[in-house]
This record gives C-alpha cells, structure tokens and sequence, in this order.
C-alpha cells in the first residue's frame, strides 16, 4: 500500500502537475489522520472495555464485602437491641417501677460489651485505586459513597460507645460490683463459667444497686449508646442490601 502512495506521488511530480500532487498530499495526509483517530477509538475502546470488565470484577467483591457486613450487622442488631432492652428493664427498676430481681447481674455485664462492625473495604479500595468507579452507573456510584460515608459515621459511634464503657462503666462496675462474677448469675456465660465452682456466694443486697445514682446515670448513658448504634446497623444493612441487589440485576 505505501509503495502504491509513493507511485502515484512519484508520477505526479514526473509529469509536473504540482497542483494535483499538493491536492493529494493533503488528501493522503487526512487518511493518515483518519487512519490514526480510528486507531485511536479502537484503542479506547478496547481500554473502556477492559476498564468496564475490571470494575465488573471489583463490584462482585463490594457484594462479597457487603453481604458479610448484612451478617455482622445482623448480629450486632440483635446484640445492641438486647443491651437496649436490658437498660430499659433496669432504669425502670432505678425508678422502682419494677422490682428488683437477680437478673440485674446479668445486666450489669452484658452492659460492659464492647461491639465493633468489621468491614472489609477491599473491594471499595480497588475500585477507587484502579480509577474504576467512573466505569459503573451514577446512581450505583452513589450508593456505594454514601454507603462507605455511613461506614465512617458508625465506626466514629462504636468508638464513642465502647470508650464509654472501657473509660467508665467497666472499671466502676468491676470496682463497686465484683460479686456479679458468680454462678448464681443467671447469664448463661457466667453460669458455664462457675458451675464447678464450689465456693459459697457471698450475701448481696441487689436493692444497693438501685440506689446507686452514678450507676444509674451510666446505665442511661449504655442506653443512649445502644439506641443510636441500633439505629446504625439498621441502616447499616438497608444501605447494604440496596447496593447488593443492584449490583447483582
């Protein structure tokens, strides 16, 4: 094909007809260009579609990611609704609005467990590393921000909670109430752990507990606590599962 070019240039000039030789220079000079910008879209093309196919694959470990954090959050749903109901039962035994009763050890320590939702974000970082998430929907890409922007907004929660109860609660509770580690807590860990324990358990005036303003306070303040993560996870798994399903249509 170039020899064919250089021929019909090379007669051009033999047979002096300058103006027609300028005409096809331009005209070979505009295929050229032609031939590069379609080498060029072919190209593109190619990197769009192997850009597209790679965010592909980084969306399926975001749903992997996601569907383990739906579990997590499940589970810690269930965990701080239980911790909400146990502040409830007891304040109101604060308020002597319901008798005291054994069960208040059992409060006491579930109270002092810390909850931590585990995210893997490994899917996330890839896309964003790999320049991937102007390759997916709009409206997907939006999602998944808010998504990881709700993310950061529960972590900063559970952190707040659980130096609430490593700062405060657990070391008063361990310090003024050490006696509800015994094996006539009702709460199944405590029972498990003490069964062959042959010492006799010490006297305890559970009434003390409820006159205790401090404790009170705390146990509002786990309450508080509970409430707002509870509301987190919910929140946690809407967001989750809307992004799941869409990934997966």
């Amino acid at each position: 094909m170039i020899k064919f070019f250089r021929q019909i240039r090379k007669d051009l000039m033999e047979k002096n007809k300058t103006g027609k030789y300028l005409k096809y220079a331009i005209g070979e000079i505009v295929l050229v260009v032609i031939g590069i910008l379609i080498a060029l879209s072919i190209n593109n093309w190619n990197e769009d579609k192997k850009n597209i196919n790679q965010a592909k694959k980084h969306l399926k470990t975001i749903s992997l990611n996601l569907k383990d954090d739906i579990k997590q959050a499940e589970n810690l749903l269930a965990e701080t609704g239980t911790a909400l109901e146990y502040a409830n039962t007891f304040l109101s035994q604060f308020k002597t609005l319901k008798p005291v009763d054994n069960n208040i050890q059992m409060y006491l320590i579930y109270l002092m467990y810390e909850r931590n939702l585990e995210v893997n974000e490994s899917g996330f970082n890839a896309l964003i590393n790999s320049n991937g998430m102007s390759f997916i929907d709009e409206n997907l890409q939006i999602k998944i921000l808010d998504y990881y922007r709700h993310i950061e907004q529960l972590k900063s929660r559970e952190i707040n909670a659980n130096s609430e109860i490593k700062s405060q609660f657990e070391p008063y509770v361990k310090t003024n109430y050490y006696w509800i580690y015994n094996k006539n807590n009702p709460w199944h860990r405590q029972t498990q752990l003490y069964k062959d324990d042959p010492r006799p358990v010490e006297n305890i005036n559970l009434n003390i507990v409820i006159t205790d303003k401090q404790l009170e306070i705390m146990v509002n303040g786990r309450r508080y606590q509970s409430t707002l993560l509870s509301n987190l996870y919910s929140k946690t798994i809407i967001l989750a599962k809307e992004i799941v399903t869409e990934i997966e249509k």
